[in-house]
């Protein structure tokens, strides 16, 4: 359950008979689409004079300000609802926590979106760190440390559920 890298299929008979100047044209458009929609995700800063881990800060964080918050785990997190759909064999490893979170997502949402949402959590790449539930509004955020850098998975996210999932940025920065 969990962790597996992502294949990505490339078209090797498309990339090899590029040029280079082509290729180059490509990775043009490529960084300047990257930085257009990360500009367009919603970011936020805090800062710290503690030191921990930026994803419990995090949480800490919106906890103090009246959220549910959720990590991107298999187990003790928001990914644990792929055993209601293709994870089936784990369910007996689901802890209480669990299961009171996939029954909270299933009352917060339609089956078709409880579904989708499964489905697009069941990779780890590119899940934002948190799920962040407040007012009955599920949203999702990514947590950066100081100025890590945000990877294009996040972006591609971003691009494919922002409309659907409001997704920000969170940037921990220890002073």
């Amino acid at each position: 359950m969990g962790r597996r890298k992502k294949v990505v299929e490339i078209d090797e008979e498309k990339f090899s008979s590029m040029g280079r100047e082509e290729k180059l044209y490509l990775f043009r458009d490529f960084t300047q689409l990257f930085y257009y929609e990360l500009s367009k995700i919603p970011y936020s800063e805090i800062t710290i004079t503690q030191s921990g881990n930026p994803e419990s800060i995090a949480e800490e964080y919106y906890k103090d300000r009246g959220y549910e918050v959720y990590r991107s785990r298999v187990n003790g997190g928001y990914r644990c609802i792929g055993v209601e759909f293709y994870w089936q064999n784990f369910s007996s490893k689901l802890s209480e926590d669990d299961k009171m979170l996939i029954e909270r997502l299933k009352y917060l949402m339609s089956p078709s979106e409880f579904k989708e949402l499964a489905y697009m959590v069941k990779d780890k790449n590119g899940t934002p760190d948190l799920l962040v539930i407040k007012d009955k509004k599920i949203s999702f955020t990514e947590v950066k440390f100081n100025y890590e850098t945000v990877k294009p998975s996040t972006v591609e996210f971003y691009i494919r559920y922002g409309n659907k999932w409001p997704t920000s940025i969170l940037r921990v920065l220890r002073k």
